[in-house]
């Protein structure tokens, strides 16, 4: 009886641990969800940014600072820096959800948040998986290329302003079928899909993309699911 209530009382502990860290917190540990890649940015010192979750770690390029995040730390983005993070074979998953949440500067002109196109621009191979960037006007927009290039190229050009200094969620969702951009856990904008989306071995750029085109402000909590997450899981990702 004894042993029985004492194991009551740690499932019990427990459980209030888990909830009183919000749903949320399934959603970081490996496999849940699909979740594959978990960069939390929250590194006390160095530049190497850990995938909590999975093998392909990151490096920071060009000595950006730590701040105050979403959640913890955070790197502030300053117009040249960014993380480079390890490839990885999930990345090139047909179905997939990537997740960050950013508090950009309106800075008038293009930033990037997430670029998978190789190590130049013009890239002279079309094989983006994963690409987003924020435009002049401050909205999102993102550019995929397929597996048979003459498909052509898909392009998404959303419309909720996520560039004006304040916390915003952001994520993008391929299903195989459509891709959808949420800002904040609403559906922002949708296209259909030609094919299958090409693949690569490149790594992943967070922050930036070649050719000098980069973030300012900061940056936090960067998830990749080798799945497609439902609206009411992108919803609860806040």
């Amino acid at each position: 009886m004894r042993t029985s209530a004492m194991i009551g009382a740690v499932c019990l502990m427990s459980l209030g641990a888990f909830l009183s860290c919000g749903c949320s917190t399934a959603l970081y540990e490996a496999g849940t969800m699909g979740l594959e890649g978990y960069w939390a940015l929250d590194e006390a010192a160095g530049d190497r940014i850990e995938n909590a979750v999975g093998p392909n770690d990151g490096r920071v390029q060009g000595g950006l600072q730590r701040v105050d995040g979403k959640r913890g730390k955070a790197l502030a983005f300053d117009g040249s820096g960014y993380v480079l993070i390890d490839s990885a074979d999930y990345l090139n998953a047909a179905r997939y959800t990537f997740a960050a949440w950013v508090r950009l500067k309106n800075t008038g002109d293009f930033q990037y948040i997430v670029w998978r196109g190789g190590p130049e621009f013009p890239e002279p191979e079309e094989r983006r998986h994963l690409d987003i960037w924020v435009t002049m006007e401050g909205t999102l927009s993102g550019i995929l290329d397929y597996r048979d290039p003459s498909q052509g190229r898909f392009r998404l050009d959303g419309a909720a302003t996520v560039a004006d200094d304040r916390w915003h969620l952001v994520a993008c969702v391929c299903d195989g079928k459509t891709v959808t951009f949420y800002v904040d856990g609403k559906k922002d904008v949708e296209g259909d899909l030609a094919g299958p989306l090409a693949t690569s071995s490149w790594p992943v750029w967070s922050g930036a993309r070649p050719g000098d085109v980069a973030a300012t402000g900061v940056m936090d909590e960067v998830k990749f699911f080798a799945r497609a997450l439902t609206p009411e899981q992108v919803a609860g990702l806040e």
